[in-house]
């Protein structure tokens, strides 16, 4: 699978590129999944495993963090107790497991960017301790001093935007050999950081559930076969279409574990526009037998 042999870049990417996305969950009024259900028992079935995943753990440690299973899920002990006061203020639900999730891959990010920038980050340029009026010198090491101090590619500890995009995008700069105040990594960095961006995607992917790859039934048959079709969403792939068919189904489409597959864009446009002609001839025959119906022949559609 392509989640598995992701770099360290492209796992910093995913915290970029999906950070905003489950920070929007964190009070929403109904569970939101990447995937939306398709039907009333998906939705159920989704909505119950949002309100498990609610019951979560109290946060851990950076440490503790990585130390779990990688197939850990977001579950445990109560959530906390909180006034009923609060809770009836509230306009939307606090969904805890989200922040919990957001805590967590912000503070280890943040932890090993500290970690990497206190290693490889070279010190700020110092002004002067009293400036002496008139001292061009000076007043050029002051200029490099604050130039300096508002490089981006600059990591601050304790000041400006310490996020988790922003740890991310600065390790991401660090992997990638960016220019910036900083020396080049070691594989023990890089290894470092490779783990922590591993687990920062796993956890946004899972909580956002882009990581779950569901099969969906769709509503229109195979164009050559009639037989079903399902729509496969979710996960690092992308989204595919499956008949249940094989070799007794004639679509132009490689045969994958048993079934006709359809995976590369133009092939899903060529099944949608096999479906679209499939439904204009459905309309024209139905209108058809309906004519003749009328006309009392009693005739069947051609």
């Amino acid at each position: 699978m392509k989640s598995n042999t992701r770099t360290a870049a492209e796992d910093l990417r995913v915290v970029v590129d999906h950070w905003q996305h489950m920070r929007d969950l964190i009070d929403t009024s109904t569970p939101f999944v990447w995937t939306p259900p398709k039907d009333a028992a998906d939705y159920l079935r989704k909505l119950d495993e949002h309100h498990a995943a609610e019951r979560a753990v109290e946060g851990m440690t950076p440490a503790q963090w990585l130390a779990r299973p990688s197939d850990e899920v977001d579950q445990g002990a109560t959530r906390r107790e909180r006034d009923p006061l609060v809770l009836a203020e509230q306009s939307a639900p606090l969904r805890l497991h989200v922040v919990d999730a957001c805590r967590a891959v912000e503070v280890a990010l943040c932890a090993v960017a500290d970690e990497i920038a206190a290693a490889v980050q070279r010190a700020p340029i110092k002004r002067l301790a009293r400036s002496i009026p008139g001292d061009r010198a000076g007043l050029d090491l002051a200029l490099l001093a604050a130039r300096d101090e508002a490089d981006p590619a600059r990591w601050h500890y304790n000041l400006g935007d310490r996020s988790a995009v922003r740890a991310a995008e600065w390790l991401l700069g660090r992997i990638e050999g960016a220019p910036g105040p900083c020396e080049a990594l070691d594989d023990a960095q890089r290894e470092r950081i490779s783990r922590f961006a591993r687990e920062a995607a796993r956890r946004i992917e899972r909580t956002i559930g882009i990581d779950r790859r569901r099969g969906f039934p769709m509503d229109r048959p195979c164009p050559w076969c009639g037989a079903s079709l399902t729509m496969h969403r979710g996960g690092a792939d992308a989204p595919t279409v499956t008949c249940e068919n094989g070799l007794e189904c004639g679509a132009p489409v490689p045969i994958v574990a048993g079934r006709r597959t359809w995976v590369a864009p133009h092939e899903l446009a060529s099944l949608e526009a096999a479906l679209a002609a499939a439904a204009h001839r459905a309309t024209r025959a139905a209108a058809r037998r309906r004519q003749r119906t009328a006309a009392g022949t009693g005739g069947t559609a051609a």
